[in-house]
């Protein structure tokens, strides 16, 4: 994907800079032609920075997301540990963990990859929140892109199950500092696919602009 969208938007830009022309000799002025495709370079550099911008923003938010799930992770392991809690008591707490990042991760990529939607319907300003709307949450934003990132609802629900067993059975079996540990790749792993998701979003609004405005 990635590729394809690369290919197409440096065939773009370099369609643009073909259709510049040299100052004239005579009067020292740029044609109106080049003036325009000026102007159009103006304009595709302020939507490469807002689109790069909103690509950064949500990655910096996944990343902080990945460290504060590794967090609690290793604090429920010391927890458990130093209060020596039964593994009964903690069973709940790790396959919280284990579930709710993969059965959020779609609505929450949805939301940041593409710019940060979160009080207001994306592209149409902000949204008062009333009687209808009483979460930002329940707000509208267009589908991401290229979605589902994280596989289907049935899919996710599937992973998340896996991954909260996964963590309950180290924690039993093993030992707290493993499903720490388990607890800290695994955000990581979906930070990652996030990350990917929002520079491939970033190419392909790139790229689509491009197309309206050609």
């Amino acid at each position: 994907r990635s590729h394809f969208g690369s290919s197409n938007a440096e065939s773009s830009w370099g369609h643009l800079g073909a259709m510049v022309r040299p100052m004239s000799a005579a009067d020292g002025q740029a044609p109106p032609k080049s003036r325009s495709v000026g102007g159009g370079w103006q304009t595709a550099r302020k939507f490469r920075q807002r689109m790069l911008r909103d690509a950064v923003h949500g990655m910096v938010l996944w990343i902080c997301w990945a460290f504060i799930l590794g967090g609690l992770a290793w604090a429920t392991a010391h927890i458990t540990v130093s209060l020596a809690l039964s593994q009964h008591a903690v069973a709940p707490v790790w396959a919280a963990l284990g579930f709710c990042p993969f059965w959020y991760a779609e609505m929450l990529l949805q939301r940041t990859a593409a710019g940060i939607w979160l009080h207001g319907v994306a592209g149409e300003g902000p949204l008062e929140l009333g009687q209808n709307t009483v979460s930002p949450k329940m707000v509208p934003v267009p589908m991401l892109p290229g979605a589902p990132w994280f596989g289907s609802k049935s899919t996710r629900r599937v992973l998340g199950a896996i991954a909260a067993c996964g963590y309950v059975a180290l924690e039993w079996l093993v030992a707290p500092l493993a499903a720490a540990i388990a607890g800290t790749l695994v955000p990581f792993a979906l930070c990652f696919r996030a990350c990917h998701a929002a520079l491939w979003a970033c190419e392909y609004r790139l790229q689509e602009t491009w197309r309206k405005r050609c």
